[in-house]
């Protein structure tokens, strides 16, 4: 595994963007993806658009590197624009597609695609005042390919 290639991801799991608990966000969706990761996102909406966007979980360093752009990247955006973003634009703004690597493929999209859960929810339901922290889950296998990483 080239460390150069992924530099990116391993300066964004070190020091992430966003990565904290918003106990005031209008709406917090929890995700699961496949491989066991679990990713809650936050965000604050005014007038139809996001004002702040934050995720806390449990996740290898792929899903967090792309959590921490994707909500880094959607604030200030309409929740129509969010939905909007494709996974192109998504690999342009982390950097690399990692289409040669279909499980870090996976891990990349989780977090674009439990946004946009999120987005879709608070169109449907409006604000969630009644978040509930979600409980720890078991580390997925995610925990290996991080040690290869040095993470």
């Amino acid at each position: 595994m080239s460390e150069n290639r992924y530099k990116k991801f391993i300066e964004l799991f070190k020091n992430p963007l966003n990565r904290h608990e918003m106990e005031d966000a209008d709406i917090s969706h929890e995700g699961q993806n496949t491989c066991g990761d679990k990713l809650t996102v936050f965000l604050k909406i005014k007038d139809g658009r996001i004002v702040d966007a934050s995720y806390e979980g449990a996740f290898c360093a792929f899903s967090n590197a792309s959590a921490s752009q994707v909500t880094e990247f959607i604030k200030g955006m309409t929740l129509e624009e969010v939905e909007a973003i494709d996974n192109p634009k998504l690999f342009q703004l982390i950097g690399d597609d990692l289409s040669d690597n279909p499980h870090r493929l996976s891990c990349i999209l989780f977090p674009l695609r439990t946004v946009k859960e999120a987005c879709k929810k608070f169109k449907e339901h409006g604000p969630d005042k009644n978040y509930q922290k979600p409980k720890k889950g078991i580390s997925c296998h995610c925990d290996e390919h991080n040690a290869e990483l040095g993470l």
